[in-house]
């Protein structure tokens, strides 16, 4: 049995660091470093917290394609099988991006066609995600009350979008435990001018509302008070892709060890700021054991 389960895309990244700019237009600037690998969003819940010991299985969306078998051949890699495809097209379902990696920041250039749960039946998606203790919530707002209705309990995550805006999203949010948004995003959501307000906002829908503060950590709203956890200050970041998605895999993984919200943050800080120390979503590696090490931060 799974104790956590998500659905979503396949993402694979093309990351490219250590260059001056952009080319223009007839130029051409090479990198000093590149990697191809497993790319971020939901996808890297699964494989980070089955690595670390807890249950997990992916639902994903594989076609016929190139992209598709090296994606197979990637997670072959990193030693996680316990995918399941739930694609019935015909095209190349898998995200492709480039990722530009700054030391202020990243850009992105993504294809994607667009494949995920809303492309299932209400039941297909039910059937996928019932029985797990966690999972990463679905866009069905039926399937949603069905999953509340059985005891589980339900995460979330956005990236950014233009149409980042709470009407478009209240319907998961008012099912959703543990919403994680950046901070730009929760304000951009909330159509708010701080991350404090945003949570402040959010907690009408959310139990658990969230938002990542970048190199300061994270904030929470627990009993309508706001907390902070201050990031782990001596993890110096090399790259911050899937930095957040390695966060939720934190406080994914505290939920399942039973622990209160403070320390599942707490692991969170630790599983995101771990993960920048390397390119990528996984190539730091993060285990049990050195996320177990660096938790003593929090006890001086």
């Amino acid at each position: 049995m799974s104790r956590v389960a998500v659905i979503a895309q396949m993402n694979v990244d093309m990351i490219f660091a250590g260059f001056p700019g952009f080319p223009l237009l007839g130029e051409e600037v090479f990198a000093e470093r590149f990697e191809i690998q497993l790319g971020g969003g939901p996808q890297v819940l699964p494989i980070l917290l089955s690595r670390m010991g807890i249950p997990a299985k992916l639902g994903t969306f594989l076609g016929d394609d190139l992209l598709s078998r090296f994606s197979l051949q990637l997670l072959e890699q990193e030693g996680f099988h316990n995918v399941h495809n739930l694609y019935r097209g015909k095209g190349k379902p898998v995200v492709i991006t480039s990722v530009f990696s700054f030391p202020e920041d990243r850009s992105f250039l993504a294809y994607n066609e667009r494949a995920s749960d809303a492309d299932l039946s209400d039941q297909e998606v039910y059937d996928f995600l019932k029985g797990s203790q966690v999972c990463f919530a679905p866009q069905s707002e039926a399937v949603l009350k069905k999953l509340k209705q059985d005891g589980t309990i339900v995460v979330y995550d956005v990236g950014w979008s233009d149409q980042l805006r709470l009407e478009n999203y209240k319907h998961i949010l008012r099912h959703t435990d543990v919403f994680v948004p950046n901070d730009k995003e929760a304000m951009k959501l909330t159509d708010t001018a701080t991350p404090e307000e945003a949570l402040r906002c959010l907690g009408e829908y959310v139990k658990y509302p969230v938002v990542k503060t970048g190199k300061s950590g994270c904030m929470a709203l627990l009993d309508g008070e706001i907390v902070r956890v201050g990031a782990v200050e001596h993890l110096i970041p090399v790259d911050t892709t899937g930095a957040g998605d390695n966060f939720l895999a934190g406080i994914i993984y505290g939920i399942c060890q039973g622990w209160d919200m403070i320390k599942s943050m707490q692991m969170a800080n630790v599983m995101g700021g771990y993960s920048t120390l390397e390119m990528g979503c996984f190539k730091a590696n993060i285990t049990v054991e050195k996320a177990m090490e660096l938790m003593k931060y929090y006890e001086q």
